[in-house]
């Protein structure tokens, strides 16, 4: 139900979709996306990133719709010299019509929007950087704020924009970014961020960095993709949005502590004094629990999560049996009662009990 209080502050018509619908092109744009959440990430900071919002990065610091705050990025993977004045100022033509300048499509893209006021940053980023003049000629930026270019650049700029977009004023916010990610190998750097975002955070364990970064990727282009609009916040979070809950979600998903490998393994142990088992039949169920344990925690994939909720359903719909009566009339009846088309599943009857063994442990670890 939409209400007032949790009403969209970015529900406005998008200027395009076209980006959304044809992401294969921009690929170093959904990876800064997500290197940028991941940085907010790293800082421990609440946020949200959406990809083909308006513009081609919008972050949120907030998922309180009452408190949101937003940064727009316009993204360029541009090689060659630095950006001038005259180079984000140009209008090319096409068909005889004039197009917007990089800058005058920034500011058209927000010029009379209800959001407009919420918007903090107004960003260029362009992996060629920017030859501007500035003030301070001897100091060099990764980020050149409106209020560090000379005053020269700054009527240079606002003449441009003032003949381009009658009555739009060129506003104190915008900021000309070079970026900390590279235009090349950007999708190794991202993974590298990943994996000093674990380390940094002492988790202590063992991660699938590679796993992390798929998830991530996956779902911000899953999210790219969607062109409809949303009333409500909490709808534009969960299609459209991706947040730092669930960037910590992700992480720690696939992340394995060593107090927990302990555990599992100490469990593991009890399971099989409690089956009596021999040496042989140990090894075999010691296989089939690691290899269906390895897909629980990193093969994140549609159909292992699906196999993975229906063996938790049939563990907990049997558990009193465990705790009555122990492990073996525990397995017996999940034999019993599991659907088989489950069994089926897995290669063997093996496979399926380490696969049960392993489940029942995570559920009293």
């Amino acid at each position: 139900m939409n209400t007032s209080t949790n009403k969209n502050p970015l529900l406005s018509p998008q200027r395009e979709t076209a980006g959304a619908t044809t992401f294969g092109k921009y690929e170093y744009q959904y990876h800064w996306a997500l290197f940028r959440a991941l940085q907010e990430y790293a800082d421990g900071n609440e946020f949200v990133v959406f990809v083909e919002l308006h513009e081609d990065v919008v972050v949120g610091d907030s998922l309180d719709c009452s408190k949101v705050r937003f940064e727009f990025n316009q993204i360029k993977n541009i090689t060659g010299r630095p950006w001038t004045v005259n180079k984000i100022t140009k209008r090319d033509k096409k068909n005889g019509k004039e197009n917007n300048s990089v800058v005058g499509k920034m500011l058209q893209g927000v010029d009379g929007k209800k959001f407009k006021d919420k918007i903090d940053k107004l960003n260029l980023v362009a992996t060629c950087g920017f030859n501007l003049k500035l003030k301070d000629e001897l100091l060099k930026f990764d980020v050149i704020g409106f209020g560090d270019l000379h005053d020269d650049c700054v009527k240079e700029i606002e003449d441009a924009i003032s003949k381009e977009l009658i009555g739009v004023n060129v506003p104190v916010i915008i900021n000309f970014v070079t970026p900390k990610l590279p235009a090349e190998g950007f999708d190794h750097r991202v993974v590298s961020e990943i994996s000093a975002i674990v380390e940094s955070k002492n988790y202590n364990g063992f991660s699938n960095v590679r796993n992390i970064y798929r998830i991530l990727m996956d779902d911000l282009r899953k999210k790219g993709v969607v062109v409809y609009d949303y009333n409500d916040w909490n709808d534009v979070l969960k299609n459209k949005g991706l947040t730092s809950t669930d960037v910590n979600k992700i992480t720690m998903s696939n992340i394995r502590t060593a107090n927990n490998i302990e555990g599992v393994s100490s469990l593991f142990d009890d399971v099989m004094n409690e089956l009596n088992v021999h040496l042989g039949e140990k090894s075999k169920l010691k296989r089939a629990f690691t290899s269906y344990e390895n897909k629980a925690c990193f093969d994140k994939t549609v159909i292992q999560l699906e196999i993975s909720n229906e063996l938790k359903k049939v563990v907990a719909s049997n558990i009193e049996i465990f705790e009555k009566y122990g492990v073996p009339k525990f397995i017996d009846a999940i034999f019993e009662n599991a659907d088989h088309s489950l069994i089926g599943r897995f290669p063997d009857d093996t496979e399926f009990k380490g696969a049960v063994i392993y489940e029942l442990i995570m559920s009293i670890l």
